[in-house]
């Protein structure tokens, strides 16, 4: 999976700097799953590198009803996992914010700002409990709920986030799919004008060690 560029409708100037704030804050919380350079152990495996821009994180934020839809990149994952295991699953998700793409590079500045990026850069996504299904096997789809705390301008809050996991034929590579929202009240954000949740797709791949 390649990053996706963002593109945004036409929006009114005096808007622009609110919906960026949102967009970068969608984005932020995006992070809870992760996309981009992954890192994935299994019980006592070598480190496994995925290919840098193996996933992407896409948002669609709204300030009275515009949508500012956009993508983060090269987030980092470090995991322990196993298909026939998923309960065992531990995972730390890091989303780098500088990369947020919305588009328009002076909307994306201003939601850098709005966001507290010069202090917080990244967002961070740590994974408690996998629940739903005990295993995956090749060829098949797994429904689970990732449950964890994300932690977004510094502050940390619980996430739950339905996730869709599917296990190529060849039992080589697992497909990530999860959405949630994320209010922006939580974590201590406030945008005037901007709907107080904004909804989040994160979607990455993973190899399989043997």
């Amino acid at each position: 999976m390649n990053a996706v560029t963002a593109r945004t409708r036409p929006t009114r100037p005096r808007r622009a700097p609110w919906m960026i704030a949102g967009a970068a804050l969608l984005a932020l919380g995006t992070a809870v799953l992760g996309a981009g350079a992954v890192h994935v152990y299994t019980t006592r495996p070598p480190q496994v590198a995925a290919q840098e821009g193996a996933g992407v994180a896409n948002f669609n934020f709204r300030v009275t009803g515009i949508p500012v839809p956009g993508v983060v990149p090269g987030v980092r994952v470090q995991a322990r996992w196993r298909p026939a295991a998923l309960s065992s699953t531990t995972a730390t998700v890091t989303l780098n914010l500088k990369a947020l793409d919305t588009g328009i590079a002076l909307r994306d500045e201003h939601a850098r700002t709005f966001l507290g990026v010069p202090a917080h850069p990244t967002a961070t996504f740590r994974l408690g409990t996998l629940e739903g299904a005990a295993r995956v096997a090749p060829g098949q789809v797994a429904h689970v709920t990732a449950r964890g705390v994300l932690t977004l301008n510094g502050v940390s809050r619980d996430v739950r986030a339905p996730t869709t996991l599917t296990l190529n034929s060849a039992g080589t590579t697992l497909d990530v799919k999860a959405e949630f929202g994320v209010t922006f009240a939580d974590h201590g954000i406030s945008i005037p004008g901007a709907d107080p949740t904004t909804d989040v797709q994160v979607r990455f791949r993973l190899p399989v060690t043997p």
